[in-house]
């Protein structure tokens, strides 16, 4: 849910070919008639410019949605290269959310960053595609963060979308920091890691507010929770998918924009609708299929929260579909079985 945010400087050459990739006229007919799509553009939502990709082999394959997490993790050029696969059965839109990634701007209000406008966001973005592409529904998929988005549309506009996929679901906010620390703390004391217990017995466990006893808790809880592979599977942190993401055409020239966009988006978590959400609770039923596509080693937003959350939600289908060898991110740890189930669990929904 929370990804500690290193600072990646390296810079790459901006392809030539996406330099032309500047703000699309959407209403150009000529964007939907060709067999293929791949295109860069920005759209207005809630007042606000905001950038979405849409790639995809054949304009007549349904469109998924795409819900980055973070929040502020926009994450196009990753998508696009491992699971790429995926624009060979659907239309897929990803989303730079209000304030990340290229959607990134110092005019935008700190007031807008909160849940009830990125739900606005998200059905105002949601209503264009169906409308451009002449849809009655879409599917959407949403990663950490994101997924707080998805269930509440899914919830609210069920008429809207054939299937929600979730990766790495958020249940329940305060509950998931202490999880986390529980498990960072685990490790660390079974590895006689005394930095770690040192740190970690500092800041304390999050208390029933999830607050820690000092402002530096969430960061260095989410940097031992990495450090011991509960983001990135036998990895010690997200750096990787960080400098993977920064480094690809799409952004390698706006990483300074991209970065502050990881930060800015933090103030999302101002929002006590947010930080005080329970789905098991608030959100417990639902009138769309839902897929848990879940990394079995995942301890940013722990696995076992999850297959809660599964054991009381209504839906008219679900099912937990476990990556053995992931974390946090099995779009990237485990891209085949990944592409391979989304296809294979959407396209078995009615269209």
């Amino acid at each position: 849910m929370k990804i500690l945010i290193s600072n990646a400087l390296c810079v790459l050459v901006f392809f030539s070919a996406l330099v032309g990739c500047d703000k699309s006229d959407s209403n150009n007919p000529d964007m939907v008639d060709a067999t293929e799509m791949d295109v860069l553009e920005q759209v207005t939502l809630g007042g606000v410019e905001q950038w979405i990709s849409i790639q995809g082999k054949d304009i007549s394959k349904p469109i998924l949605l795409v819900l980055h997490g973070g929040p502020g993790f926009a994450m196009m050029p990753l998508l696009h290269e491992k699971n790429r696969e995926l624009e060979e059965h659907f239309i897929v839109v990803n989303w730079d959310q209000r304030g990340a990634g290229l959607s990134y701007s110092p005019s935008i209000l700190k007031e807008s960053m909160t849940l009830s406008q990125f739900l606005s966001d998200g059905h105002e973005l949601t209503e264009y595609l169906k409308t451009r592409f002449n849809r009655e529904k879409i599917f959407m998929l949403g990663h950490s963060s994101g997924t707080i988005i998805g269930t509440f549309l899914i919830h609210s506009y069920p008429d809207n979308y054939y299937a929600f996929g979730s990766v790495g679901q958020v249940v329940d906010v305060i509950e998931n920091e202490q999880l986390s620390y529980d498990f960072a703390l685990e490790k660390a004391i079974a590895a006689s890691n005394e930095i770690a217990i040192t740190e970690l017995d500092y800041i304390g466990r999050p208390n029933e507010d999830g607050e820690y006893t000092d402002d530096s808790g969430y960061d260095i809880t989410i940097k031992w929770v990495g450090y011991y592979g509960g983001e990135v599977y036998g990895k010690s942190g997200s750096e990787e998918i960080e400098e993977f993401i920064l480094n690809r055409p799409v952004y390698s020239n706006q990483q300074k924009k991209i970065i502050s966009g990881w930060g800015f988006s933090q103030e999302l978590f101002n929002d006590e609708a947010i930080w005080y959400l329970d789905f098991r609770i608030s959100v417990n039923q639902v009138y769309v299929p839902v897929y848990f596509f879940t990394g079995r080693h995942d301890n940013d937003t722990p696995s076992s929260l999850i297959e809660q959350y599964y054991d009381v939600l209504s839906a008219p289908t679900k099912e937990i579909i476990w990556f053995e060898n992931s974390s946090h991110f099995p779009f990237y740890e485990e891209p085949q079985k990944f592409n391979e189930m989304v296809v294979q669990k959407f396209l078995s929904s009615s269209l």
